[in-house]
């Protein structure tokens, strides 16, 4: 991944919900927006399918940090885009995984991940951030191109398109059905909010 200032760097203006947002915590730069949404706090939101919410929430995750910063760019005519990354996720990503895979015959499972494009250039705006991830996800087996804002159905037809792909890689996903797949899929987010919290601990003890 690559650092923000690769991307390219505009005054903001006024108009867009976005754009308003931002300039109301006094961010005047693209750049600027960028750094700031990149500092907000990790965390789930009530709702992915508007990525407004982050400034009324106070915090974002990989869906919405990246759609915000996705929609400020396309108002002001930046050819920056949000992508999706399919990569595998196993226990070298987020500990705790393979024990609830390997019962299902799996060693890893299609997991997506957001990011920013900008020619050859990707700029991740939850690296460094207390995200539950021991490591910042850098190789994708697919990439998609997608619209900033995606609804819940949105987002499930493009995983499910992808997690097709994934059937000739290990046939074993193919045999345990979609449903199934979705179901581990919750549990290994919910491992995912509990080694975030285990890394949100640590930070504050280590602080204090």
């Amino acid at each position: 991944m690559h650092p923000i200032n690769v991307l390219p760097n505009v005054d903001l203006q006024p108009g867009d919900p976005i754009a308003d947002q931002c300039l109301q915590q006094g961010l005047t730069t693209f750049h600027e927006a960028c750094h700031w949404v990149k500092a907000l706090p990790y965390g789930a939101n009530s709702s992915s399918e508007d990525s407004v919410v982050l400034f009324e929430e106070g915090c974002g995750n990989c869906t919405t940090k990246h759609g915000a910063i996705a929609r400020l760019a396309l108002a002001h005519n930046l050819p920056v885009a949000k992508h999706l990354g399919f990569y595998r996720l196993n226990d070298d990503i987020v500990t705790g995984v393979t024990a609830i895979l390997q019962p299902h015959g799996l060693d890893f499972i299609p997991q997506s991940h957001c990011f920013l494009a900008y020619k050859d250039y990707r700029v991740d705006l939850t690296e460094g951030n207390c995200n539950g991830k021991n490591k910042t996800i850098d190789d994708y087996d697919f990439v998609a191109q997608v619209a900033p804002d995606l609804s819940e159905k949105q987002h499930r037809a493009i995983y499910l398109d992808h997690l097709r792909r994934y059937y000739n890689i290990d046939p074993q996903l193919a045999t345990l059905g979609e449903d199934k797949i979705f179901e581990l899929l919750i549990s290994c987010d919910r491992q995912l909010k509990y080694q975030c919290s285990i890394m949100a601990s640590s930070l504050a003890n280590a602080a204090s």
